[in-house]
């Protein structure tokens, strides 16, 4: 009988646990912990976007904070474990700018707001890969119309972007 009233008093301590947890987890502070990311844009940001609008203007279709992994995909790799390690390396990161073709928007130039170093070669060396050719902006460059505007066209006349499917 005392085995019994133990195991009772067990599942009601049990029971009472789980109920204010329970409560606790529903709370809408815990179910959707999320807000707006204010600014969006940080100011340098904001001003590269504007100079990139004047420097393009109707003749590309401007992207920002673009993840790399919705522009690149993970050729086939035949081990689980390769490819994985392959998209994750390209899952987190993101192009700040992405030039794209107005119609189909295929990308056809990026652009970084960083010098390239070596923690960032990986960016340089991927875009490099795939053909996309990469424009990297100190800040003080990027806030000059001109320098920006012969980098976007040093880089595109570099790499000319291809035919659009018809």
């Amino acid at each position: 009988m005392a085995f019994l009233g133990l195991v009772l008093a067990a599942f009601i301590c049990f029971s009472l646990v789980f109920f204010i947890k329970q409560r606790q987890y529903n709370h809408p502070a815990l179910r959707m912990p999320y807000q707006l990311k204010k600014p969006f844009f940080e100011a340098e940001e904001r001003n590269l976007l504007g100079l990139l609008q004047q420097a393009v203007g109707n003749e590309y279709r401007i992207l920002s904070k673009v993840r790399l992994a919705d522009v690149i995909e993970v050729t086939a790799i035949p081990r689980r474990a390769p490819w994985y390690r392959a998209h994750n390396r390209i899952s987190a990161a993101r192009f700040d700018f992405l030039l794209c073709h107005p119609e189909t928007l295929d990308p056809l130039c990026a652009v970084e707001m960083e010098p390239a170093t070596e923690a960032n070669a990986f960016l340089d060396e991927l875009c490099q890969t795939v053909s996309l050719p990469l424009v990297r902006l100190k800040p003080e460059t990027a806030r000059a119309y001109d320098e920006v505007c012969a980098a976007i066209e040093r880089a595109l006349t570099s790499h000319p972007p291809s035919k659009p499917p018809v």
